[in-house]
């Protein structure tokens, strides 16, 4: 174990043993939830269609209600046929408006799907789509739900029939004509209202009926890249669930597996496979078997079973529908990998094609960054973006394919801007792209972060600043070194803050961490920079997560604020991977302490020699400068311990001579050796610099090495470029 961690931990022991009190942790944000939606399932129980009609719509109602994932969603079913000449109602309330977040709700859900029945002939078997999309305008058009997206599944045959109905006038024969000429104008209010409306065709379907509908109301769906409303007719037991599914992703952005079918035999057994992808919060098995004798149980990736109701690991699980045709077990923070699904026919059930899919949608958050945080007007910021799901940030660019982010501005000074689509240009997680700050902004700035797409509850959020107020002022940066992404508890991480001040007065600045995830208990020391008036400041700092963290990922973002007006000087967007302390270390920490009392003198010299053979080696404080003749053009520092530094000379088109850690170009590599650095060219040829040395290039250009370690009186050349890494 290196010094600095023998010293760390026997620090953190006596300061455990004296009461001290550790550094406060930022605040923390709730974990992200589902956004909610609102359903109306609208079900054609006319004449028109068969028996079986009306089961496989019994049997697709019970998936949609049940397959909802969001517990905060509210569902109603509302059968429907016709009114006639005894007043009989063309409206029939199966299940009234039901947030689904108890297990008694889903159960009382898939109980009263069964009221679903073929009307008669005389209680009004005709098909009034008028009426019914009338009803689910009253259930959706409420106080409270505008910022809910509201959704109808309408499962019908799509063949309007009031010939029956007094309602619409006296004659039999025009009265189907005067329903129709009432559906462009309510279209047209639920279009008003964003209600979607999504056709399921049964029995002898009309398709290019069904169309109208969908195509006459909102056009709301699951962002640019999904189908806007359709319809999809059913014929077949085998297409519901797929048909289901297909509506689903664009209707709510619900993740929805294809659907897995296989013969269960009589008296046999049969499993079929379903995935949970890692990005899912909450979700559910639908199992479609077709006789409510059939008896299902389900296997997680270790095999182990899932229980009806309760917990394993940390996952919640609730079971309804047992005894329906469609069952469905619900998972909060579902476990990911590759369930199994068992199906088993009591003796009596003859054999039957079952099948199953997986629903699911992963909560997310948009934590976005913008540098400079205080852009001037005509110039461009480039905004970063990181998603954070409910099990922490989400770095694994295929669990976020086919996500859209999006970067929007709106402010002071300035009209509507198009939003600008984000990128993962390396492959890390990390979604940035450039936002032009329109010449005319002249206060205040809101730039949006956007993630939207299937599988995933959508989220927005802001970064609230301003321009920057002319062209003097405080500008600053942050880095962190390592590049490292895993940490242990209760280890620090080291940073520095840069900061220019141009004022001419005296600054106080603070580092502060914003937006950590759930469970990420950071804090950073120091936290206060104060800066002269005029000149550079570079202070190091450390940054801590504290005791208490959760393992595994953790988010948050440093920001530099200047304590006199409140603005944002510089932000460094952070996401690390926290990992237990040793468990021997847990277990006898006590005896630790003995023996580090009696290991003390006996290490110390070792330690000594030891580092001082690192230190020999170790390039950390060493910076190449570019200068041309004799004026500085660019700065890089190596911020790696190790015993060799590589950087590369660029020449960029537009930009001109500068250098990097990477990128294409001439590739330069520093070692510390006896005799003090060693510079190696791309020819492989090698040069002996003491700090301060100089290499001469071409048309005045040198590369000049500095070494802080080695030499303390020897300043850092400042900064012409800020070398700022986002870790």
């Amino acid at each position: 174990m290196s010094t600095h961690r023998w010293a760390a931990w026997t620090v953190a022991i006596i300061l455990a043993l004296s009461g001290f009190s550790p550094l406060p942790a930022a605040a923390q944000e709730p974990p992200p939830e589902l956004r909610p939606v609102r359903i109306v399932v609208l079900v054609d129980e006319s004449g028109s269609l068969s028996e079986e009609d009306i089961a496989r719509e019994r049997d697709a109602v019970r998936v949609i209600v049940q397959g909802e994932p969001a517990p905060k969603s509210t569902v109603s079913v509302i059968g429907f046929a016709s009114a006639d000449a005894s007043g009989q109602s063309p409206i029939d309330p199966v299940c009234p408006p039901t947030t689904v977040d108890t297990p008694q709700k889903h159960q009382a859900l898939a109980d009263c799907v069964g009221k679903l029945r073929r009307r008669a002939k005389n209680e009004g078997d005709g098909t009034d789509h008028v009426t019914a999309l009338r009803a689910a305008l009253s259930h959706l058009n409420t106080p409270g739900a505008a910022d809910e997206r509201k959704i109808v599944y309408l499962l019908s045959d799509g063949k309007l029939d009031v010939s029956g109905s007094p309602a619409y006038g006296n004659s039999p024969e025009a009265r189907d004509a005067a329903a129709r000429g009432q559906l462009p104008g309510l279209l047209a209010e639920l279009n008003q209202a964003k209600i979607s409306v999504w056709p399921l065709g049964f029995g002898q379907a009309d398709l290019a009926q069904l169309n109208a509908l969908a195509t006459g109301a909102s056009q709301d769906r699951c962002g640019a890249r999904t189908s806007p409303p359709s319809a999809t007719v059913i014929t077949t037991s085998a297409d519901l669930l797929r048909a289901i599914g297909a509506a689903s992703r664009s209707a709510r952005c619900a993740g929805v597996s294809d659907p897995v079918t296989g013969d269960l035999p009589a008296g046999g057994s049969l499993d079929l496979p379903l995935t949970v992808p890692a990005i899912a919060s909450e979700g559910a098995f639908v199992v479609h078997k077709r006789d409510p004798r059939v008896v299902v149980a389900y296997h997680d990736p270790q095999g182990r079973p899932a229980p009806a109701h309760g917990t394993l690991g940390e996952s919640r699980f609730e079971i309804s529908g047992q005894g329906t045709e469609a069952e469905v077990l619900r998972i909060v923070n579902p476990e990911p990998g590759d369930w199994t699904v068992r199906l088993s026919a009591p003796p009596g059930v003859r054999p039957r094609n079952v099948s199953a899919v997986a629903i699911f949608q992963g909560a997310v958050r948009a934590v976005i960054g913008v540098a400079p945080p205080a852009p001037q007007p005509g110039s461009t910021a480039q905004v970063t973006m990181q998603v954070r799901g409910s099990r922490g940030a989400v770095t694994n660019p295929a669990q976020l394919r086919g996500l859209s982010f999006l970067a929007e501005l709106t402010g002071e000074g300035f009209g509507p801007q198009p939003a600008v689509e984000l990128t993962d240009q390396d492959g890390d997680g990390q979604y940035t792209g450039g936002v032009a700050v329109p010449g005319s902004a002249s206060g205040r700035l809101d730039f949006f972060g956007s993630v939207t797409g299937i599988g995933v509850s959508g989220d927005r959020r802001p970064f609230p600043t301003r321009i920057a107020q002319g062209a003097a002022g405080i500008s600053g940066a942050l880095t962190l070194d390592g590049v490292d992404t895993e940490v242990t508890v209760g280890d620090s991480l080291s940073g520095q803050a840069q900061v220019t001040n141009s004022t001419g007065q005296p600054r106080t600045l603070r580092i502060e961490v914003a937006e950590p995830s759930p469970g990420a208990v950071i804090s950073v020391e120091p936290s206060r920079v104060d800066v002269p008036a005029a000149g550079a400041k570079e202070q190091d700092f450390a940054l801590r997560f504290a005791p208490g963290t959760a393992m595994g990922p953790n988010q948050a973002r440093l920001r530099l604020v200047d304590e006199t007006n409140g603005t944002v000087a510089g932000e460094l967007l952070i996401s690390r991977v926290v990992v237990p302390k040793p468990s021997w270390f847990e277990e006898f920490w006590w005896l630790c302490v003995l023996l580090a009392a009696g290991l003390v003198a006996l290490v110390a010299g070792f330690l000594r020699r030891q580092r001082k053979q690192r230190a020999g080696r170790d390039v950390l404080g060493v910076s190449v400068e570019l200068t041309r003749h004799g004026q500085s053009l660019d700065t890089l520092r190596a911020q790696i311990a190790g015993e060799r530094f590589g950087f590369v000379l660029r020449d960029e088109p537009g930009i001109g001579m500068s250098l990097g850690h990477n990128g294409s170009g001439d590739r330069y590599t520093v070692r510390r050796g006896p005799g003090g650095l060693t510079l190696t060219g791309p020819a492989g040829d090698q040069l002996d610099l003491g700090p301060g040395g100089r290499h001469e290039l071409r048309d005045g250009l040198e590369l000049v090495l500095h070494d802080r370690s080695a030499a303390r009186t020897e300043p850092l050349p400042p900064s012409t470029t800020q070398h700022d890494y986002y870790s």
